[in-house]
This record gives C-alpha cells, sequence and structure tokens, in this order.
C-alpha cells in the first residue's frame, strides 16, 4: 500500500529510451511527467470495475475521499453514477397507484 511520502517508480528501460526519443524529434520536447500523469490515471480508471466504482462514489459522498482524488479514479463516471442515482430515486418517488392489477 502507498502512503503519501511513496514514490511511484518505473523501470521501464525501453519506454525510457522511446521518450528521449520523441524529446529529441519534438520541436519543444516533451513533458514526461505530464505524459506519465495522464497515462496513470488512464489506468487506474481502466482497472476499476464498476463495482469498485459505486464504492469509491459512495466513500466520496461520504467524504472519505477528496473531490480531486475521486476526479481522477471516476471522471466521467462521477457525473454519470450521479446522474443515475439522481434518475433511481426519482423513479422510485413517482406515484405507483394503479400501475398494478391484482
Amino acid at each position: 500500500m502507498t502512503v503519501n511520502n511513496d514514490k511511484i517508480q518505473f523501470r521501464g528501460k525501453a519506454e525510457k529510451e522511446a521518450t528521449h526519443i520523441v524529446d529529441q524529434i519534438r520541436l519543444g520536447g516533451i513533458n514526461t511527467s505530464e505524459l506519465a500523469r495522464q497515462g496513470l490515471r488512464e489506468k487506474l480508471r481502466e482497472a476499476l470495475s464498476d463495482e469498485e466504482k459505486i464504492t469509491l462514489h459512495q466513500r466520496y459522498k461520504q467524504g472519505e475521499l477528496s473531490e480531486d482524488v475521486a476526479e481522477v479514479l471516476l471522471d466521467d463516471a462521477l457525473e454519470d453514477i450521479e446522474r443515475e442515482r439522481k434518475a433511481f430515486e426519482e423513479a422510485t418517488e413517482l406515484d405507483r397507484t394503479g400501475l398494478f392489477q391484482d
């Protein structure tokens, strides 16, 4: 488990060399830190199951996760889950009298 002072390190010799080559040929170079940050966000989101996303959303709503962390992990799913939750709540509040026949 990582804590706030843990570093995330990669041991990718080929990836490092590829980054260096692209940095050399691109005018102005590339921002490898930003590429790594974006890639890590993308992979974290891909790794989460729907159930895990719902659990994280609940933790966010309970104040256990900051908005920044929730956005990193859930991004668009954060809005989707909230929209679906509201739709479900509205559906449960609908007047259902006369809908079912005995």
